[in-house]
């Protein structure tokens, strides 16, 4: 008998312990022309020419990836980090305290062909998500 309980009891256990996982959800069009607005507008890193969002099918991870030919030439890492986190918490404030994302990288290039690959000149650095997430929205963190 305790063993028939055990069985009835797991599928409950299971499904309470399902509710709590988020879904995972794609950055939308509209997020994704507010990220580049803001990017291209000079807002966040002056002199950006192009940006766009790589975002494959594990929607917790994403690429953000811009030219800008004076912050790749600096080669000043501190500068281009500094980018990097300003331009994650734009992107932390646009996709909102419900975001699923985890991890973001910010690659700075000469040269983006847009063929949904990371140029091969592109630098990368992290913007530090999760941080910048739990900072901006503690409860949701």
């Amino acid at each position: 008998m305790r063993n028939l309980s055990l069985f009835a009891i797991l599928p409950v256990i299971l499904f309470t312990a399902s509710c709590g996982l988020k879904e995972q959800v794609k950055i939308n069009m509209t997020q994704v022309a507010q990220i580049e607005d803001s990017v291209l507008k000079g807002q966040i890193i002056p002199k950006t020419v192009s940006v766009h969002i790589l975002q494959d099918e594990d929607y917790s991870k994403a690429n953000l990836i811009i030219v800008n030919s004076g912050l790749y030439n600096s080669k000043d890492n501190d500068k281009m980090q500094q980018a990097a986190i300003r331009t994650g918490l734009m992107l932390v404030r646009v996709l909102g305290p419900d975001m699923t994302l985890s991890k973001a990288t910010f690659v700075i290039s000469l040269n983006d062909p847009n063929n949904n690959k990371v140029p091969t000149d592109g630098i990368s650095f992290d913007m530090k998500i999760d941080s910048l997430k739990k900072a901006i929205y503690p409860a949701k963190g």
